[in-house]
């Protein structure tokens, strides 16, 4: 029996005198007895029936926690396998996408083509650096000459000057 229809019944003999045991009730206005058999075997009753009830309820509460748990357990595994599949999806692109960039005609005529003028840059470069060494080679033997020459011109004049200087004394 329902733990709860026990305690109704007992509500009822006790505000109404009705029930199982209506006809040992004896009732004096608004006091009343009742035959202490019939409260203690329904008491008695919500005894038995409770501790039932109570396992019940901690069998539908554990198996609730057991659902939910295994609910999340699913839910956290379903997530983990979808992240490593997006990931592994992720890393597959970007595998093909370098593959396909590395194989591609264009990038290795591009790289040729780069390697190419770098190539040229660096013997034209080497070229520049020869010419302007051998320019400014000749620029330093240049000034040297003209420095020379105007050495010499200037001891022409210093030698003229003192020459100019003896006829004017001796004049």
């Amino acid at each position: 029996m329902d733990v709860n229809k026990l305690l109704d019944e007992l509500e009822e003999l006790v505000e109404h005198g009705q029930g199982n045991a209506v006809g040992r009730i004896r009732w004096f206005r608004k006091a009343f007895f009742l035959d202490v058999d019939d409260v203690l075997d329904i008491t008695h009753q919500i005894r038995v029936c409770l501790p039932q009830q109570i396992q019940r309820a901690d069998q539908i509460t554990r198996e609730k926690e057991r659902i939910l748990a295994e609910a999340h357990e699913q839910a956290d595994r379903m997530v983990t396998e979808a992240a490593e599949q997006a990931e592994m999806t992720i890393r597959k692109a970007q595998e093909e996408a370098r593959i396909l960039v590395s194989n591609h005609e264009i990038t290795r005529q591009a790289t040729q083509e780069g390697q190419r003028i770098m190539d040229q840059a660096a013997k034209d470069g080497e070229a520049i650096r020869e010419g302007a060494r051998e320019f400014a080679r000749q620029l330093l033997e240049n000034l040297a000459q003209a420095i020379t020459n105007l050495s010499q011109y200037a001891g022409q004049l210093q030698r003229a000057a003192e020459q100019a200087r003896e006829d004017v004394h001796l004049s």
